[in-house]
């Protein structure tokens, strides 16, 4: 019996020195904090509805737009509400590429231009046909000059400003 005691005692002594070894623990990490979503759900609610009513910018129908404004040949009466709404949607995308690029804090022509937007974009369309005719000028020089400032201050890209040298061999 003693033999199966010492036996007993080399195999604890075995497994005491291996047991006995100091054991890394580690404790379990906190983990993430939980997401919180950085808007709530009136926040989103707007910026969805903003998303649903953006258009693309469309310069072509800008420079439409503006040349049915600026042409000798006026617009109808009946196309005057139209092309004005037209005119200030415009306006207003470039008021947002003027804002959101602080053009007019860097550019006193286009600070000018969109005070001089928004003012006439406030006043009613006049019912005298010539008076009508003259706000619309007015609002379509304001979209026609807030083109040319934002192009000239590299603020948009797509439209092509042509030099007198260019428009010679055109014509």
């Amino acid at each position: 019996m003693i033999a199966v005691g010492v036996a007993s005692s080399a195999g604890l002594a075995v497994q005491s020195s291996i047991t006995c070894e100091p054991m890394m623990t580690t404790h379990p990490s906190p983990g993430p904090e939980p997401w919180t979503p950085p808007h709530g759900a009136a926040e989103l609610t707007g910026i969805l509805s903003r998303l649903r009513g953006w258009r693309p910018f469309n310069v072509g129908a800008l420079l439409d737009d503006v040349a049915d404004a600026l042409d000798d040949l006026p617009p109808t009466a009946m196309d005057m509400p139209d092309l004005l709404q037209r005119l200030h949607a415009h306006f207003g995308q470039l008021s947002t590429i003027s804002i959101a690029n602080k053009a007019s804090e860097k550019e006193d022509d286009v600070a000018r231009l969109l005070v001089r937007g928004e003012s006439l974009r406030a006043s009613p369309l006049p019912a005298e046909p010539a008076q009508a005719q003259g706000h619309i000028r007015q609002v379509g020089w304001v979209v026609n000059g807030l083109v040319e400032r934002l192009v000239e201050a590299k603020y948009l890209k797509g439209i092509e400003a042509k030099t007198p040298k260019e428009t010679e061999g055109t014509e």
